[in-house]
């Protein structure tokens, strides 16, 4: 924790009035690969990488614990959250969001386990912390154990430490390269669509983020980055949002 909030002590002495500080929590496949490395690629990677260029911003990377990274923005110390971050009631109370740049209709989790008989009711469920995997099995009042990543939660699988697992498609198929696991069903996670972050405190921003998806996914942009990372075009998914403060 020494080093993060040297980190953001840093970040914080660099930024201009044109500067945006962009953090991702971690390894998450298609939206962000490698993060916080000169390798990173992803959905969200590029397409903020067309709304730095767009808007004439200036953009930091930085990659946060998932466990901090809606409290850092809450607190000023980033401007911008990203990484395949979907919606939720519980996330709202924090920061204020874009309309989705994804709507799809799998926004249900899976469930992985060793067995293919396991009581999903009475199981130590593992999940993703600050995840909506998290909030769902919580609203179901199960007994659930967080992880900093989806791949200490398939460990502690292993380990014995949980029972079953909750999590994405992504985990799902990490899952499924590997043997004696078992994708056992599914339960809704409640999704809003996938969403940039921002601070309640810059509203100002929000609204200029959003005026940029709205012409990234109206020229076609948007459409083309969900074709290349997803494997399909989407369409125009932001002339969809109700309003521009739908998520705030």
């Amino acid at each position: 924790m020494k080093g993060l909030a040297a980190l953001l002590v840093l970040l914080a002495g660099t930024v201009s009035a044109e500067t945006l500080r962009i953090a991702t929590g971690g390894h998450y496949p298609p939206y962000i690969y490698n993060p916080g490395t000169e390798r990173a690629s992803g959905l969200d990677k590029d397409l903020m990488d067309e709304i730095c260029t767009r808007g004439g911003f200036e953009c930091i990377w930085v990659d946060l614990p998932m466990g901090d990274i809606f409290q850092a923005l809450a607190r000023g110390d980033v401007d911008v959250v990203t990484g395949g971050f979907d919606y939720s009631a519980e996330r709202d109370a924090l920061v204020d969001f874009t309309c989705p740049y994804v709507l799809r209709g799998d926004s249900n989790g899976h469930f992985i386990a060793k067995s293919q008989q396991v009581d999903l009711i009475k199981s130590r469920i593992g999940t993703l912390e600050q995840s909506l995997f998290q909030e769902a099995m919580e609203r179901a009042n199960r007994d659930v154990r967080t992880y900093p990543t989806e791949a200490a939660a398939l460990d502690g699988l292993v380990a014995g430490d949980v029972d079953v697992v909750f999590g994405s498609a992504n985990m799902a198929q990490i899952a499924q390269s590997r043997d004696g696991f078992y994708d056992v069903g599914g339960y809704p996670t409640f999704s809003g669509g996938s969403v940039l972050g921002v601070s309640e405190d810059a509203p100002s921003l929000l609204v200029a983020l959003d005026s940029l998806l709205k012409d990234i996914s109206k020229d076609g942009t948007l459409g083309n980055l969900h074709l290349k990372w997803l494997g399909d075009d989407l369409g125009d998914v932001i002339a969809r949002c109700p309003n521009t403060t739908a998520l705030t």
